[in-house]
C-alpha cells in the first residue's frame, strides 16, 4: 500500500470520526426540540414581531427559512420564537465554555490527580477530542449527572427573555428592558453564533490533521 492511498485511508476515517462526533452531538441536543406544553406567557417583549428581536442582524436579519418560528410544534409563533431562541442561547453559552476551555488548555492544566485509582493525572489527558478516550468511565458519568442536574433545577424564569434562569449577569441583574440590557442580549447571541462555528472548526480541524 502506498503513502497516497495510507493518507487518503487516514483522512477517510478522520471524516468518519467526525461525522459521528457531530451525529451524537445532535442526539443529545434533539430533547431541546421535542415538543412540550407549555403555558402561554405575555409579556412586553413576547409583543414583538421576531424580525425585531436581538440577532436579527445585518445584513442576514431575521433568517427562519424552514418557517419554524410560524409553524413550530410549540404554540403560537412567540412561544415557538422564545423556544427556539432560548436553545441558541444554551447552546451558544456551551459553545463559548468549549471554546474558552480549548484555548485554556494549551497553557494550564488542574494540579493532581483525575483518577487517583488508575494513577491518571490531568496533565496526562489529551487535549481537544483525544479526552474522550482519555477520561475514565466513571468521570463521565459525574459529568453527565452534574449536567442533568442542571436540566432538571434550573429552569427558564417564566415571562422574561430566553435564557433568564434568575441567576443575573455575573452578578448583575439587568430586568429593565434597558438599552444596556439589549446591547448586552445582542451580544451574547452573536458571540455565542460565533463559538458554536468555532468549537465546530476546532473539532474539524484537529480531526482533519490528525
Amino acid at each position: 500500500v502506498g503513502p497516497l492511498n495510507l493518507s487518503y485511508s487516514n483522512q477517510y476515517c478522520n471524516m468518519v470520526r467526525f461525522s459521528t462526533a457531530i451525529a451524537l452531538c445532535l442526539a443529545a441536543s434533539a430533547s431541546a426540540f421535542a415538543p412540550v406544553q407549555q403555558s402561554a406567557q405575555t409579556s412586553a417583549l413576547n409583543a414583538i414581531a421576531p424580525e425585531k428581536q436581538i440577532g436579527a442582524q445585518a445584513p442576514v436579519g431575521f433568517f427562519d427559512p424552514l418557517g419554524l418560528v410560524k409553524n413550530g410544534p410549540y404554540g403560537s409563533p412567540e412561544e415557538n420564537f422564545n423556544h427556539y431562541r432560548g436553545v441558541e442561547v444554551k447552546h451558544g453559552r456551551i459553545a463559548m465554555a468549549a471554546t474558552v476551555g480549548m484555548l485554556t488548555q494549551q497553557t494550564t492544566r488542574f494540579e493532581g490527580f483525575i483518577s487517583p485509582s488508575q494513577n491518571l493525572k490531568f496533565e496526562d489527558v489529551p487535549n481537544g477530542l483525544g479526552a474522550l478516550k482519555a477520561v475514565p468511565l466513571e468521570g463521565w458519568v459525574q459529568m453527565i449527572v452534574l449536567i442533568g442536574a442542571h436540566e432538571l433545577l434550573v429552569k427558564q424564569r417564566p415571562g422574561k427573555v430566553p435564557g433568564d434562569f434568575g441567576t443575573g449577569y455575573f452578578g448583575f441583574t439587568m430586568d429593565d428592558q434597558s438599552s444596556k440590557q439589549l446591547s448586552s442580549l445582542s451580544a451574547e447571541v452573536t458571540n455565542g453564533r460565533l463559538a458554536m462555528l468555532g468549537i465546530l472548526g476546532m473539532f474539524a480541524s484537529e480531526l482533519c490533521t490528525t
